[in-house]
C-alpha cells in the first residue's frame, strides 16, 4: 500500500485509506495524475500550487516519493 499525503504551509491532508499499486512507476503515475488534478481545480478557483507538495509513503511511513505541485 501507498499512501498520497499533501504538505503545504498551512498543514497536512493525509491519506488514511492508501493505494495498492504494483510498483514505484505505478505510484510515479498515479502521483503525477493526482497533482496535475488538483492543481487545476485550485487553478480554476483562483488559487496556485503555493507550496504545497505531494509525499507517498509505503507501509512502514517511509517516504518514497516527494513530487512538489510546482513541478507539475
Amino acid at each position: 500500500m501507498y499512501y498520497f499525503h499533501i504538505h503545504g504551509p498551512d498543514g497536512t491532508i493525509a491519506d488514511e485509506e492508501g493505494s495498492d499499486l504494483a510498483d514505484i512507476a505505478a505510484v510515479r503515475e498515479e502521483a503525477v495524475a493526482a497533482v496535475r488534478e488538483i492543481v487545476a481545480d485550485r487553478i480554476r478557483s483562483g488559487k496556485g500550487p503555493n507550496g504545497r507538495e505531494l509525499r507517498v509513503a509505503d507501509d512502514a511511513g517511509k517516504v518514497v516519493l516527494s513530487l512538489p505541485f510546482r513541478d507539475i
